[in-house]
């Protein structure tokens, strides 16, 4: 018998932003998640992504929508108040559109190295919480991608998401054309689940 998941809020879908740019994996990591929580964590799942243009460097934003396996998802719009929000280059922090609709009670993590808090930040929600992750360091130490280490940083976050249901799906997506980093993927995603640090007094905003 499956694990019966609750999610954190019942009256509405529980809604993810991932900001990026083009060839750091955001549209392939929302895939992923997505993929995840459908097939092997039995709730219902919606994935899309949005390109400022076919190339890299480009900007990039992966939306993605979970729901009880009864509530069908039929809303196909871009994700305006998420209650996560995830930040693959910290160039990004930079436009106020990153930063826009987080709720008062979401999390907010970005990639950065130790010690980078861009003032930025203060425009978050003050009751929000912020969480940094060198992404970036972590994915060439274990020769992986920085989207594999925010995946593990996004997944360990919430308890409702199941980490090796989501390891799982990750793994098998690349098994296929890349066998060859399954295994420095996996050590970067657990990495990324592990080694963050949360920042307090960061957010000024009232939300």
């Amino acid at each position: 018998m499956s694990q019966i998941i609750t999610l954190p809020h019942a009256d509405r879908f529980f809604e993810i932003r991932l900001e990026s740019i083009g060839g750091l994996g955001a549209h392939a990591a929302g895939q992923v998640l997505a993929t995840a929580a459908v097939l092997r964590m039995g709730l219902n799942g919606a994935h899309f992504s949005s390109y400022g243009s076919e190339k890299k460097g480009s900007l990039v934003r992966s939306f993605v929508r979970l729901g009880p396996a009864e509530r069908p998802i039929r809303n196909s719009a871009p994700v305006e108040t998420p209650d996560a929000i995830v930040v693959f280059h910290a160039a990004l922090l930079r436009s106020p559109a990153t930063l826009a609709g987080l709720r008062k009670d979401g999390t907010f993590i970005y990639n950065a190295p130790p010690g980078v808090v861009p003032e930025e930040l203060a425009a978050l929600p003050r009751t929000a919480r912020v969480i940094r992750v060198n992404a970036l360091g972590i994915a060439m130490e274990e020769k992986s991608r920085p989207n594999a280490v925010l995946l593990g940083a996004l997944s360990g976050q919430f308890p409702f998401l199941d980490t090796g249901k989501i390891l799982e799906a990750l793994s098998e997506e690349f098994a296929g054309k890349h066998p060859e980093a399954v295994a420095s993927n996996e050590r970067a995603f657990r990495r990324g689940a592990t080694d963050f640090e949360v920042l307090e007094g960061v957010g000024h905003a009232e939300g």
